[in-house]
């Protein structure tokens, strides 16, 4: 189990977000139109490649997966450059991107690299290559599967590896990342890890592309499930991630060590709404909800469980998906019981990414993201009682 002792059992709140995202979340990442004549190329070379490749003839469903994830793994790489770079341009995002045409070459060149790769290399190494990306600064993210909940990525500092192998292995917080709603029909480097998948913005994105803030990508293991199929984990059983989270934990999911008494939650958008019932359990040492989307008042039990678990809450009066009433009404309950006085509320009175109609207001989960106060925070925070 994940904890002992004052573990509770969740408190279901008996309702549903005022709605589900009217949105993917990729929408709120820029996109360049890509020349047409580029595209031809790539899918000329990938035809040409899958149609000499043994492993496709040998398999075509299982090869097919690995070329996504390798290819989504190509735009991560290709699609990121040094704050420095004189051809870079800033997104309302917040994040540097190439410039558009430079950025193409670099993408079709990889993803042919990458496709000549996969006709070579046998078929062993193309299972461990898929499921492992080196972050820059030294990091590893990995896909890891609990065939009985679900699969995710998994991020370890480079500071899980700078113990001596005479030593105990350094034990570290764990960030649980729930995404919010999507189509979430694609693999899931593409969905999580690529700059412009569904979930663009939010902590893996930022991992895989090198630009998370070093208090995050130096300090904590990350976690972030993908609930492929569904559109959100707000469809889903809560025990499912409950569970998820003891096989996580376990030895025989990694070879590292969490500190189970730090185990923090970041949730966004239905993520968020699903993260504040986890967290009466009294699993989690504190917690960061962006955009939460719940329209009502929490049940007296609720609040009662969560008069010792530290809060931030992030939200924008000009979300047009998730009213901030929302958070206004989950911050007033939370203040008015919580006898450590340990909640926070960051309410912006504009969207901080300039985000526009549809989705206006609704990208609180990628500020909360990038900003680098939310980790000292929780590194601030004492071990779970």
């Amino acid at each position: 189990m994940v904890a002992s002792g004052n573990q509770k059992q969740l408190v279901q709140i008996e309702t549903h977000p005022s709605t589900h995202d009217r949105m993917v979340n990729g929408a709120m990442v820029r996109c360049y139109r890509t020349q047409w004549w580029l595209w031809m190329y790539a899918a000329f070379l990938l035809l040409i490649i899958l149609a000499e490749n043994p492993l496709v003839t040998a398999g075509f469903a299982g090869s097919k997966l690995v070329v996504r994830q390798r290819i989504a793994r190509v735009f991560v790489s290709c699609q990121c450059q040094p704050e420095d770079d004189d051809d870079a341009t800033s997104t309302s995002t917040g994040t540097l991107h190439a410039n558009p045409r430079r950025r193409e070459i670099l993408t079709i060149l990889g993803v042919g690299a990458t496709t000549l790769v996969i006709s070579t290399a046998p078929s062993g190494a193309i299972e461990n290559v898929s499921q492992t990306m080196k972050i820059q600064g030294g990091g590893v993210m990995k896909q890891v599967t609990d065939p009985d909940t679900y699969s995710a990525l998994l991020y370890t500092p480079p500071s899980s590896s700078s113990s001596s192998s005479n030593e105990p292995k350094k034990k570290l917080p764990l960030l649980v990342v729930l995404h919010g709603a999507g189509k979430n029909d694609e693999d899931i480097w593409t969905e999580l890890a690529n700059p412009r998948g569904e979930h663009a913005g939010l902590i893996p994105s930022l991992l895989a592309s090198g630009r998370a803030p070093p208090e995050l990508a130096d300090n904590f293991m990350v976690v972030a499930p993908y609930s492929f199929g569904k559109t959100s984990f707000y469809e889903e059983p809560r025990g499912k991630l409950l569970q998820f989270i003891d096989w996580i934990c376990s030895q025989e999911a990694q070879d590292m060590d969490v500190d189970r008494d730090r185990i923090f939650l970041f949730g966004f958008s239905d993520g968020a709404t699903l993260g504040v019932e986890l967290l009466t359990t009294l699993r989690f040492a504190g917690a960061v909800v962006a955009a939460y989307g719940f329209t009502g008042t929490l049940p007296q039990l609720a609040v009662e469980r969560l008069q010792t678990v530290p809060i931030w809450v992030f939200h924008s009066a000009d979300d047009v998906i998730f009213p901030v009433t929302c958070s206004d009404r989950l911050v007033a309950s939370l203040k008015g019981s919580n006898i450590q006085n340990n909640v926070r509320f960051t309410r912006f009175d504009h969207d901080q990414e300039g985000f526009t109609g549809s989705v206006q207001g609704h990208s609180t989960g990628i500020t909360a993201s990038r900003t680098p106060e939310i980790y000292k925070w929780m590194l601030s925070l004492p071990p779970k009682q």
